[in-house]
This record gives structure tokens, C-alpha cells and sequence, in this order.
């Protein structure tokens, strides 16, 4: 079993995530071991904990001391996101793989230097897209490229959360472009455009946005007795053309009361369609015009070992995977490709794609225009 040297830069929260789908890698299969060597954060306490929590081997408060460790070889970026560039791009120069969070960068140019970086080092590199691995949408894909839904008509993505739906909630650097770029669009609105990609299988071409600031202003998480201007889009709303001509919709947002983490999806074609709902993640909804009309109406596809990867974590048919299990799908993806050199589509330089899709949502949202995608190249 071939042993991966695990670096992480990001100790808290979607550090910990990939850290958890790392753990369970270990336990769902048996072609390669990831070994947790060393982690760092600004915060050295969450570094420490993450030592007790995980194994890893070192620790400091210097991401340098990670990408430069000689038993790393997979660099693990879960920082704020104007951090990567400079991260990845150092680890790239030290001849690391890359697994990054996304929005990838808060700059196009600093998106393509990531990508120069990668592509001159050689390295493997995957952009944090974890939905795009759920077995579940992975089937979703097969039915829409099987020709069973028909030629496409239209996709409906919408990603809500409520970790801003509290005015009251001081602001930490999500909330700020100085440090996150944009709000809902880059943390939630990405994901959406990743799974379009991949179930529609086309691109989008160009769109028309619009974003509101429910908030705009927030107790400074720096300093909670003052306030902050808040400059990030608490929501947002696309209507999107697809390069084929057919129209879809995307909408994300922070400050949703009802929904803590719900992204959902249809594509509808002119034979069926599909439906996603991530609070039932092992689900999904298939409707065919093949039935009968007496039986028509969207049915339940129950999570199953012909799931791609499913198999790996459950033994039997609608057990169910986790959302720790997915990333472990993910994390499994990159380990063995660091291995056998096989392509990874959520790569780096995808990552880059989906950043320019996204500058121009929010071009349009600035701009009150239809953007072509093409226009920020």
C-alpha cells in the first residue's frame, strides 16, 4: 500500500473536514494510506489540536514549515481565500501536490499564476468541489449522459445557508472582499456551477445577475464593540445561458433562517429528469416519461452499492454515506492519482474556469448586464 505524506494549512473547519475524509480513506480502502504529517494555522492552539485529534506528527503557526516538510507530499489549503495563491504556489514550487478550498482566488490573475505554478511543476491538484463526488449526483451524470432524460432544457441550482441569517453574528473574514472576494457567490454559488458542469455537461456561456446586502453592517469580529461596513453579497440571483442556447438558474445565500446548509438541484431534459436535495444525500428523485401515465411522478432512488463509490463505505443497498464519506471519495481521488497519474477533472486549472464564471456573475450583478463568460479572459 503505497503511503501519502499529508500536509495541512488550515487547522479549523474545512481543515478538520478533510481531515475526517482523510481518516475515513484509511478505513474504506486498501490501495493507499494517507499519513497525517504535519498541519499548521495562524491560530498554533487549533494546530496543537489538530495534532491530538488527528495524529498529525508536527505542528506550527507558520504554513511554511508544511509546504516545506520533506515527508509532505500532499499540501492540503483550507485558508481564507486570499491566502491561496500564495500558498499553493509555494507548495507547487516545492514539487507538493495540491488540494485547495474554494473560490480558488480572489483575483483571475492570481488564479492563472496557480494554475502557471502547477502546470510547470508537473503536480496533481484538486479544487474543493466535494459535490461533484457524491455518489448520487455521480448517477445523475450517467442518466443524463445515457440519453434517458432526453436533450437537456433546463438546470435550477440553489445553494442556501443560514450562518449569517443573525444580524447580531459579528462579521470574520467571509464577510469582508478584502478577504473572501465575494460572499454567497464565491462560498456557495461555486458549487452549483461545478455540478451543472458535470450533470448538464455544458458550459455556461454568459449571465445575468443580481445581489443584495441584506446586512450591511455587522459587529467587528476583530473588535465586537465596533461595526463593520459589510462588502460581500449576503445573496444572490443568476439566470445563466447555456453555450447551447437553453436557459437555467442559480441562487445562493448566507441568511436564510430555514435552511442551515441546503443545496439542491433539478435538471429537467425531454425524456425526465433529476432531482438532488442535499439534506437527503444519499438520495435521488428520477422522473421518466417512459412510465406510464397512470404511474408518472418522480421516484426515489435510494443510495445503492451500484453507486460508484458507495460500495466502499456500505456493504448493502440504503445504509447510507455521510457527508465525511463523500470527502473521503474526494481525498481517495487525488491520493491515487498522486499514484498512478490519473486526470482529475476539479482540478486547478478547472478551479479557474469556475473563478472566471463566477467574475462574471459578478460583473453582471455590478453592471446590470448580461456578461459572456468569454469576457473575462
Amino acid at each position: 500500500m503505497k503511503e501519502i505524506g499529508i500536509g495541512l494549512v488550515g487547522a479549523n473547519w474545512m481543515g478538520n473536514y478533510h481531515s475526517i475524509g482523510l481518516t475515513n480513506v484509511r478505513q474504506a480502502y486498501s490501495d493507499v494510506l494517507p499519513v497525517f504529517e504535519s498541519v499548521a494555522d495562524v491560530n498554533e492552539a487549533a494546530a496543537i489540536t489538530a495534532c491530538n485529534r488527528f495524529g498529525y506528527k508536527r505542528h506550527s503557526a507558520d504554513w511554511h514549515d508544511v509546504v516545506n516538510d520533506p515527508a509532505v507530499d500532499l499540501v492540503i489549503i483550507a485558508t481564507p481565500n486570499f491566502t491561496h495563491a500564495e500558498i499553493a504556489i509555494a507548495a507547487a514550487k516545492a514539487g507538493k501536490h495540491i488540494l485547495c478550498e474554494k473560490p480558488m482566488a480572489n483575483t483571475l490573475a492570481d488564479g492563472k499564476a496557480m494554475v502557471d505554478a502547477v502546470a510547470q511543476a508537473g503536480v496533481k491538484s484538486l479544487v474543493d468541489f466535494i459535490y461533484t463526488k457524491c455518489p448520487a449526483n455521480i448517477y445523475a451524470k450517467e442518466l443524463m449522459q445515457s440519453g434517458k432524460l432526453g436533450d437537456f432544457v433546463t438546470f435550477r441550482g440553489e445553494f442556501d445557508c443560514s450562518y449569517c441569517a443573525d444580524p447580531s453574528t459579528p462579521a470574520a473574514w467571509r464577510q469582508l472582499a478584502e478577504f473572501a472576494g465575494t460572499g454567497a457567490l464565491g462560498d456557495l454559488t461555486a458549487h452549483i456551477v461545478s455540478l451543472s458542469d458535470m450533470i448538464v455537461g455544458k458550459k455556461i456561456d454568459s449571465v445575468l445577475a443580481s445581489w443584495d446586502i441584506v446586512f450591511p453592517t455587522r459587529p467587528d469580529g476583530r473588535d465586537t464593540s465596533k461595526t463593520v461596513d459589510i462588502d460581500t453579497d449576503d445573496q444572490i440571483y443568476v439566470i445563466v445561458k447555456y453555450e447551447d442556447g437553453r436557459l437555467g438558474t442559480m441562487s445562493s445565500s448566507r441568511v436564510s433562517v430555514a435552511r442551515p446548509d441546503s443545496l439542491s438541484y433539478e435538471l429537467q431534459g425531454t425524456k425526465g429528469a433529476v432531482k438532488f436535495d442535499l439534506t437527503h444525500i444519499n438520495d435521488l428523485q428520477y422522473y421518466s416519461v417512459d412510465s406510464g401515465k397512470a404511474e408518472r411522478g418522480y421516484k426515489t432512488i435510494k443510495g445503492n452499492v451500484e453507486h460508484g463509490d458507495y460500495k466502499h463505505f456500505c456493504a448493502t443497498d440504503e445504509l447510507g454515506i455521510s457527508y465525511g464519506d463523500v470527502m473521503a471519495i474526494q481525498a481517495h481521488d487525488i491520493l491515487t492519482a498522486i499514484v498512478d497519474g490519473h486526470d482529475i477533472g476539479i482540478d486547478i486549472a478547472y478551479g479557474h474556469y469556475v473563478d472566471s464564471v463566477m467574475a462574471a456573475m459578478a460583473l453582471s450583478a455590478k453592471e446590470g448586464r448580461w456578461v459572456k463568460v468569454s469576457e473575462m479572459a
